[in-house]
């Protein structure tokens, strides 16, 4: 019964080479490489968490004037490393766009930048 409901997810490409180009080497920077290695393995199994209930995130106010209906969950690794993950519902196909993994210690306002461009 649970698989039933399980949605497919979708990273873009956006949100790729963010966390690829950004996340990715910060967390590299300022962790032991396990730890590191650990942290990003949290991370997307974060984002793994949305095949069930999507919609238990909260709707993204940076990203209210757009066509999709945006919404973000937290990862929280430390005081200082919190990432949202940033997404939207196709519940047509079952599947959630993961848009943006968005770095909450970065100016809020470049959430809606990044998904202008």
């Amino acid at each position: 019964m649970g698989r039933e409901r399980s949605y497919k997810i979708v990273i873009a490409k956006p949100a790729k080479d963010r966390y690829q180009n950004r996340v990715l080497p910060y967390i590299y920077d300022n962790f032991s490489f396990e730890r590191a290695s650990k942290v990003d393995e949290a991370i997307l199994q974060t984002i793994e968490t949305l095949q069930e209930k999507p919609a238990r995130g909260r709707k993204e106010k940076y990203l209210e004037e757009l066509k999709e209906d945006f919404r973000f969950i937290l990862h929280k690794e430390t005081k200082q490393f919190e990432i949202k993950v940033i997404y939207y519902i196709d519940q047509s196909t079952k599947t959630v766009y993961v848009t943006d993994l968005f770095p909450t210690k970065m100016n809020p306002k470049r959430i809606s930048k990044h998904h202008n461009e």
